[in-house]
């Protein structure tokens, strides 16, 4: 994925989604039932932006399984 950062003036980004990125939110968006990607990101937005203390977990064999950015992906 590549990010194309327009006009700030605008507070527009324009994303640039291919190859695996592209594959990976077709099946999320299929999987989910999302009617269009607009949903998807109001959706996932929502969830980071409503979590306490970063704190996500998903479920894995029955168990809670804390989950986080990659350490490459946050500003040391």
């Amino acid at each position: 994925m590549s990010v194309i950062i327009n006009d700030k003036s605008e507070k527009e980004i324009t994303l640039k989604i291919d190859n695996g990125d592209l594959t990976k939110m077709e099946e999320v968006l299929q999987r989910w039932n999302f009617k269009d990607i607009q949903s998807f990101w109001r959706f996932s937005v929502s969830v980071l932006l409503e979590t306490e203390d970063k704190g996500l977990w998903i479920k894995s064999d029955g168990k809670p399984i804390p989950i986080a950015p990659a350490d490459h992906s946050i500003k040391s």
